[in-house]
């Protein structure tokens, strides 16, 4: 019933954020979408649970069958994903790269992912997906873009010292705009910081995609032993 009630609850806290948002019907943006996730993985563990709980409730076998099956059938697809993941390392980075790129490039449309975002540069300590350039990545914090975020990084990229100001990631680079504005200069390198802003002290430079596989391959066996619990 613990598993029905998770389900239930992630179920209906993705179709809040979906209905909330104006696209509960958009599946197409799952892979950066927060509410996306929450919505399919709660129907997928209502379904589930539901058959496990009244077919326990109810003595009923044909549905201790479907709730059996289903499970096995969870179990042996999350050790496939796993054992793809590991023999097409290389091609599961690409693609989540790109993802990365689409979630900075959708930074502000979508509150859910930027929320996430976030998250997950502050905990990871980094920014951007190769280095905090890729920021220009998005039409707001662009350099060539006149708006009060241009030539800056959203906040959680800051120290963590500095977090509490909301501002502290804005105008942090210098750059000519003659030369990155009319050419084919897409993003300002990190020789172009500000003074005194670089080395660390005020941004975190490193990417976040380096940083959080260096994570993953330290915490190996913890990921794995976590994943084949929930599996269990």
């Amino acid at each position: 019933i613990l598993f029905w009630l998770m389900g239930t609850f992630l179920l209906v806290v993705g179709l809040w954020s979906k209905t909330e948002k104006g696209n509960l019907m958009d599946f197409n943006s799952m892979a950066v979408d927060p509410a996306t996730v929450l919505l399919v993985v709660g129907a997928l563990m209502f379904w589930i649970g539901f058959f496990g709980w009244v077919g326990a409730l109810r003595e009923n076998v044909k549905f201790l069958m479907v709730f059996g099956v289903s499970l096995v059938i969870l179990f042996l697809a999350e050790a496939a994903v796993g054992i793809i993941a590991f023999i097409m390392k290389e091609k599961v980075k690409e693609v989540v790269q790109e993802h990365m790129y689409d979630s900075i490039k959708a930074y502000r449309d979508d509150s859910d992912l930027r929320d996430a975002v976030n998250v997950a540069q502050r905990t990871f300590k980094c920014c951007g997906v190769k280095s905090f350039t890729d920021w220009q990545e998005n039409a707001y914090f662009k350099c060539c873009n006149e708006g009060i975020e241009s030539c800056g990084v959203p906040y959680s990229c800051c120290n963590i010292t500095l977090q509490v100001n909301l501002f502290c990631g804005v105008n942090i680079m210098d750059y000519k705009q003659d030369e990155f504005c009319k050419s084919n200069q897409t993003f300002v390198p990190s020789s172009n910081l500000k003074e005194d802003y670089g080395g660390g002290k005020h941004i975190y430079e490193d990417g976040c995609l380096d940083t959080m596989e260096g994570w993953f391959n330290k915490n190996l066996y913890y990921v794995g032993g976590a994943a084949l619990g929930v599996a269990i």
